[in-house]
């Protein structure tokens, strides 16, 4: 038993707790928290106040959250965690060749991209070539409320994500045909919550529409979401389910055949 005792008490030692704290303290944002004080993530956490506000403090020294009055709310800093996240999994390789199928196959540009708070954030994008597109690149943000991406990652939230999600949004009418109620919003995402898709049409810029879908790993957890948008042209919403719909889940599928069982 006296050999395992140096063992134990070393890896014990190598056990940071104002690390594991910092990480547990995100993760407390990532399940859709805005803010804590120093004594609500003491209380989260299990920790003195006086250690509560070393951690908060010391994200916010780096960058990753910032303080208003006594709250304290997560940066787009937090994104380079996801993003290095993405990389470890050599997400081009695993995603883009299938974007880039699917760019090719519809002719239009296929997104990937995850939710921070209000934002849709792009991991990476394909184009097809067009002569109108969104001037986007990897790193923008649009407002999830108004693009289809967004509305299909919003949907996997909880009701209790949702309705903060909600409480917290500025929903301003970006084009004639922004929905701006925010009980409208509530009764569209719900929908797309049942349909498993989603849908979009000159809500974020006029003229131009989206479609859809959250992708998932092997433990039904959503990891991201993946879209085409395009010119809407004449093509009415039906057309636009029948023509990029199918195409959009197979690429979902096969995302999920080739992501590792364990990791993602």
């Amino acid at each position: 038993m006296d050999s395992t005792l140096p063992e134990t008490s070393e890896k014990k030692e190598e056990f940071l707790d104002s690390l594991a704290n910092g990480l547990q303290l995100l993760r407390i944002y990532a399940t859709g928290v805005a803010s804590v004080t120093v004594q609500e993530a003491a209380e989260q956490l299990d920790v003195t106040r006086a250690a509560s506000r070393r951690i908060l403090l010391t994200l916010e020294k780096l960058g990753y959250v910032r303080q208003d009055g006594r709250q304290f709310s997560p940066t787009p800093k937090v994104m380079d965690l996801g993003y290095a996240y993405f990389a470890s999994l050599s997400l081009p390789s695993l995603v883009r060749p299938v974007m880039q199928d699917v760019a090719r196959a519809l002719g239009e540009t296929c997104s990937l991209g995850v939710l921070d708070r209000e934002h849709v954030v792009f991991l990476a994008r394909e184009e097809a070539p067009k002569l109108l597109k969104l001037d986007l690149t990897i790193g923008s943000r649009l407002p999830a409320y108004a693009h289809s991406l967004g509305r299909a990652l919003l949907s996997t939230l909880d009701d209790e994500a949702l309705d903060q999600y909600l409480d917290n949004a500025e929903l301003k009418r970006l084009t004639p045909y922004t929905t701006v109620s925010k009980t409208a919003l509530r009764k569209l995402i719900r929908q797309v919550r049942s349909d498993g898709y989603s849908i979009s049409v000159s809500e974020l810029v006029d003229g131009f529409a989206g479609v859809a879908v959250p992708l998932r790993n092997h433990e039904g957890k959503v990891v991201a979401g993946l879209s085409v948008s395009m010119v809407l042209g004449a093509r009415s919403p039906d057309e636009l389910r029948r023509q990029h719909l199918p195409a959009l889940q197979r690429a979902a599928a096969t995302i999920l055949d080739s992501m590792p069982r364990s990791g993602i």
